[in-house]
């Protein structure tokens, strides 16, 4: 999307032409949800505008803490005129009825894993970032160390499916995720696959 187009995008949410977007498919959001139900901490690294974020909070434990990683560059020149991201801020009127139970963190993958005290914590986290395989196996070695024993990573944009045409045995995270089903990197193993999504627990 151009720089022109976004602005038009988010000019046209403000005049409710559109809702939120989102790359999930709705067979995956449906998922999500399943994945969410009843979970007391859970990560989202990558939010854009923030729908996948509103289904974790209407499905996860009373008491449940969401927290969500973006850092929000302002690319537009409009958004640093006025100082703020047009993405961020729609994902913000997204969760806006639990923002007891949720924090934005408007850091990098790796640099909000080293600021967050979740070691051991996270009974899910969502992974839907940087695409390249670098950086998604940066985001594997980073966030795993959060979870629970029992608990899961799901990888977006990381199988080949018919849902999703434009992936490939080389696109970054379906890379990483079939190196995870050789077992080469280390005690970990497939669960389960829904579309494009890959999830993924300790053996």
């Amino acid at each position: 999307m151009t720089v022109m187009s976004y602005t038009l995008e988010f000019a046209k949410y403000l005049l409710g032409l559109r809702k939120a977007k989102t790359h999930d498919t709705e067979r995956e959001l449906t998922y999500l949800a399943t994945l969410a139900q009843g979970k007391s901490c859970i990560v989202e690294v990558g939010v854009y505008e923030g729908v996948a974020s509103r289904i974790f909070c209407q499905v996860m434990a009373k008491t449940g803490r969401l927290y969500l990683i973006d850092p929000y560059f302002l690319d537009l020149k409009l958004e640093k005129l006025l100082g703020f991201s047009f993405p961020e801020y729609i994902a913000k009127q997204m969760v806006r009825d639990w923002g007891q139970q949720l924090e934005f963190v408007r850091l990098t993958s790796v640099a909000a894993a080293k600021a967050l005290p979740l070691q051991g914590q996270a009974d899910l986290i969502f992974v839907d970032a940087q695409h390249d395989y670098e950086s998604v196996l940066q985001d594997f070695h980073t966030w795993t160390p959060m979870l629970t024993p029992q608990g899961v990573m799901a990888f977006h944009d990381s199988c080949v499916c018919t849902a999703r045409s434009d992936l490939h045995l080389e696109s970054g995270p379906v890379r990483l995720c079939e190196e995870i089903l050789q077992g080469l990197h280390g005690p970990w193993r497939i669960l389960d696959r829904v579309d494009s999504i890959t999830v993924i627990g300790a053996t």
